[in-house]
């Protein structure tokens, strides 16, 4: 697996960015951002998040102005009142069964999801579509997304992606889509063994945007933390 010393090195070969702003919290889709960046964008188009929205939450409080299209074939606004419904069964059940400890996990599931489901209906939009490189009733093209739900404006949007090795093909999507981008923050798990694969998918993106941020890969207890990458807009990176 990547070793954490092999994550320094590559952070030490990164340009120094002195405005990066920490969105979210460490390893739950948080991603440290320039504030320049955060700043520019007016739309962010949210891959992959399921029911984590932490991070969605947190780069609209820094830019109330900002709306948020959440991305998800696994979630719509049904699926999450449905679930949040379960989860008050679930909650009810324990505790009849004396069970304090699940029914409180149980809550805070409800909790969550209610949350959730009131986020996206304040302004903001969720997608039950996976994208891919085709648009049809289930999937949707980045190119379309950004088109239909994004800001067509220079460096308006920006991309936050879950993603795993098997998605590295929407690299190309986004380097051709550049323009329109100001930042890329990619959580990548499960994290390749293979060191390569992470230099070739990060030589890649250099060729249109900077890494101004690289951290993660570290084992944790039984699991590994996810590798988070932040990727900005060589546009915006020449500006104070």
């Amino acid at each position: 697996m990547l070793l954490v010393v092999e994550i320094n090195k590559l952070q030490l070969e990164l340009n120094q960015c002195t405005d990066l702003v920490r969105v979210g919290e460490q390893h739950e889709r948080g991603h440290l951002i320039p504030a320049r960046a955060i700043a520019k964008t007016k739309t962010l188009l949210s891959l992959g998040a399921h029911d984590n929205w932490a991070f969605d939450k947190a780069f609209q409080q820094l830019n109330p102005d900002c709306k948020v299209i959440g991305v998800d074939y696994q979630l719509s606004l049904s699926s999450i009142v449905s679930g949040a419904f379960r989860s008050g069964v679930k909650s009810l059940q324990s505790v009849l069964f004396g069970q304090l400890k699940q029914s409180k996990a149980h809550v805070k599931a409800l909790l969550n999801r209610v949350l959730l489901y009131t986020f996206y209906r304040s302004g903001n939009r969720l997608l039950r579509r996976r994208v891919s490189g085709h648009t049809n009733e289930d999937e949707i093209s980045l190119e379309t997304l950004i088109a239909v739900y994004g800001t067509i404006e220079d460096n308006a949007t920006m991309l936050n992606i879950s993603m795993s090795c098997d998605d590295y093909q929407m690299v190309e999507d986004i380097i051709r889509l550049e323009s329109m981008l100001s930042v890329v923050t990619i959580e990548l798990a499960p994290v390749p063994e293979c060191m390569s694969e992470v230099n070739l998918f990060i030589e890649r993106m250099s060729e249109s945007f900077e890494v101004v941020h690289i951290s993660g890969g570290e084992i944790n207890r039984a699991e590994q933390t996810p590798l988070e990458l932040t990727f900005m807009n060589r546009r915006l990176s020449s500006s104070k």
